[in-house]
């Protein structure tokens, strides 16, 4: 919905009108109010309390982690913008389109916030920084460089393409952990209603009967009566936990040890480590490709990934280039990257076209995670259903033992 203004005007017969309209922007506000043959002595915007409300509830979620939109609707926008500028149509109509069509409500809102700061005379870069981090510092810095050489039209459809690689890249990893997590999921249900509510059943019957339970069930019937009845205990104990972990991981020494943590988990570890090397080879590759320095490239790659370690480290990157170094030896004794990324980089440094071999080296590592990813789902898929049935079958066991006991009594 546009935004409201309220005007205050006056007729060509001095009649004075104190009224609403509904409008994309000042200007065809202004636009409208000529249209009637009026003359405007005030116009102002009124606030819109909706918008508001949902400002605030986006960023009480965003401090949890929740991102009101990801890299697909990013990519529809890129897209769409670019083949509006590519058609003639100036920065601020195709804004005014765009919030139009979004559907999604907080890209939509950053939008307009946009064109309405466009409106007021600052450059599209500049309004997209000053969204609350609606927008990604990549896409900022790459408008900006767009608006420098004029080439608005081809950094949108670059930065289209590196929103698509992104999320599909993303969502071959979700889909590939998705049946496994489901798996663990339904199993940790199953054995829960077992435990919790098919076994004192049982129980019930064989102590009826004066039977001595064997040890593995006493040990599950003891398990169950215990949570069932300090079942408020243990959530609060887990959720102090998970606050004060949460807490921890905030701080900045927290932080660093849990990133530092998971590039060295085993084999995890080596997967998520070539993760945070496809990230930086295809950002680089993008921002140098487009005309960006190599010094601002790190720096602004520093800001976007999500990983201390990796940010303490891109930054001893960067000095190490500023006092001469190349990329290439700097890249070989870092320990969070992997040895073949740093040859790649050193063949793009003697060949001079770094942009293309890191554009090659994320696609690798792209396919080499998808597959490492599929290999281990593959192999773990059997496993967890081995290790699901031995539960079950303890469980089921631990029912009929004592019954097999009742029917050698008969």
């Amino acid at each position: 919905m546009s935004p409201q203004y309220r005007f205050s005007a006056k007729t060509w017969n001095g009649e004075t009108i104190n009224d609403y309209l509904r409008a994309s922007g000042r200007i065809e506000a202004l636009e409208i109010l000529d249209s009637r043959n009026l003359v405007t002595l005030d116009l102002k915007e009124q606030p819109d309390y909706r918008h508001n409300l949902q400002e605030s509830v986006i960023k009480a979620l965003r401090t949890i982690g929740y991102r009101p939109y990801g890299n697909r609707d990013l990519m529809i926008f890129c897209r769409q913008f670019a083949t509006m500028l590519k058609s003639g149509i100036a920065v601020l109509q195709g804004l005014n389109i765009l919030s139009e069509q979004t559907k999604v409500a907080a890209l939509q809102n950053n939008i307009r916030s946009t064109a309405r700061e466009i409106e007021q005379g600052s450059s599209l870069s500049a309004a997209l920084q000053n969204q609350k981090e609606g927008f990604p510092a990549i896409m900022i810095h790459m408008v900006e460089a767009g608006e420098e050489s004029g080439m608005l039209d081809m950094i949108m459809d670059k930065m289209a393409d590196h929103f698509e690689k992104q999320h599909d890249f993303a969502e071959k990893i979700r889909s590939a952990t998705l049946y496994p997590a489901f798996i663990i999921g339904v199993s940790i249900v199953v054995m829960a209603v077992m435990i919790l509510f098919v076994l004192p059943q049982f129980t019930q019957i064989f102590a009826s009967m004066g039977m001595e339970m064997p040890f593995y069930t006493n040990l599950l019937i003891t398990t169950a009566e215990l949570i069932r009845e300090y079942w408020h205990l243990l959530l609060g104990l887990i959720i102090i936990m998970m606050v004060s972990l949460i807490a921890y991981i905030k701080t900045e020494k927290g932080r660093l040890q849990f990133d530092h943590l998971r590039l060295r988990l085993p084999l995890i570890g080596k997967i998520y480590s070539q993760i945070m090397a496809a990230r930086l080879a295809r950002n680089l590759s993008t921002m140098l490709a487009s005309g960006v320095t190599l010094h601002n490239s790190l720096s602004l790659v520093s800001k976007i990934i999500d990983n201390f370690a990796i940010k303490k480290s891109i930054g001893i990157l960067n000095d190490s280039l500023n006092r001469g170094e190349n990329m290439a030896d700097s890249l070989k004794y870092n320990s969070y990257f992997p040895s073949l990324l740093s040859e790649m980089v050193r063949i793009g440094e003697e060949s001079g076209t770094l942009d293309q071999t890191l554009h090659s080296s994320a696609v690798f590592y792209e396919r080499e995670v998808s597959y490492v990813v599929n290999r281990l789902t593959t192999i773990l898929e059997p496993a967890l259903l081995l290790i699901v049935g031995v539960f079950i079958g303890l469980l089921v066991f631990s029912i009929l033992s004592p019954m097999y006991e009742v029917f050698q009594m008969i």
